[in-house]
């Protein structure tokens, strides 16, 4: 490939951070840098893990040590994907309540798809060496990604898997350049009707905020008892995040809510009533 194919490829992967959780090993997260360098991805983002600085890591990023100097370090999962507009859990384990699962190749192409048209920032999210990422964690997640390995010996180890989903990155980066979508194609389709989407998705840290307010309406109209919510909460959040609300979705949605408290409270008065027109432009 030439230099600027190169580079092209190289501004799409931008948009994409791989995000360790409480790392324990800190070979690991050098040998994670060097998967992603060798595949042009430079964003790593590391949650509280056990050891960090450490020389193992520059030991096992040889070539790749400039990326240390890029890495982020954050306390809570949250916040190391509140800009991210599509989140990607990786896990091989089944689940209580299952969850939109792509495999890594077609998780790799739906990525790139969003980061070609619609600049979203994209989190693939790896757990701990010994337990991986859990339920909660996962709950975080639009899809869980899975690699489809040999169903007699199914190990890798994280360092493993995050070069075989950097891999598929590349690739599926590669494809969008070598081969530019017509821009009619970017249409989403819905009952079988196109049109172009007009909003831009909400963050992850927006979706932070809906679903306590939600989880909220529901228990002050006593359709969720907060001490006992059963699997409630998990639900919409599959729910919700299977659907990836766009901005003028998020505020309607949350403008409904409201209304239903104030209603449900005796607070609302129909005086201070807001038009929908008015609603719709927020």
């Amino acid at each position: 490939m030439s230099q600027i194919d190169n580079a092209a490829v190289s501004a799409h992967l931008s948009h994409v951070r791989i995000v360790m959780v409480n790392t324990t090993l800190p070979a690991n997260i050098g040998s994670a840098l060097r998967a992603m360098k060798t595949m042009g991805l430079c964003k790593l983002v590391l949650v509280t893990p056990k050891t960090y600085p450490h020389p193992d890591i520059d030991a096992l990023a040889a070539g790749a040590t400039d990326l240390i100097e890029q890495i982020e370090i954050v306390e809570t999962l949250e916040e190391a994907i509140k800009d991210c507009q599509i989140v990607f859990g990786t896990s091989a384990r089944s689940r209580t309540i299952p969850w939109p699962l792509l495999d890594v190749r077609p998780a790799a192409e739906k990525a790139l798809s969003a980061v070609v048209q619609e600049k979203q920032e994209i989190a693939i999210l790896f757990g701990r060496e010994d337990r991986g990422l859990t339920n909660e964690e996962l709950a975080m997640a639009n899809y869980h990604l899975t690699i489809p390995v040999n169903t007699d010996y199914g190990v890798l180890n994280v360092a493993q898997a995050i070069q075989v989903i950097c891999y598929e990155l590349r690739m599926a980066a590669l494809d969008q350049v070598e081969h530019p979508r017509d821009p009619k194609a970017t249409m989403q389709v819905i009952d079988g009707i196109e049109m172009e989407w007009d909003e831009p998705l909400v963050t992850h840290e927006q979706m932070e905020q809906f679903y306590p307010h939600l989880e909220k309406m529901l228990a002050e109209i006593e359709f969720m008892d907060p001490k006992n919510p059963r699997l409630l909460p998990l639900r919409l959040r599959r729910l919700f995040g299977r659907i990836q609300l766009d901005r003028m979705e998020y505020h309607l949605l949350r403008g409904i809510f409201t209304r239903v408290q104030a209603l449900n409270n005796g607070t609302w008065k129909k005086s201070s009533h807001t038009s929908q027109q008015d609603e719709d432009q927020n």
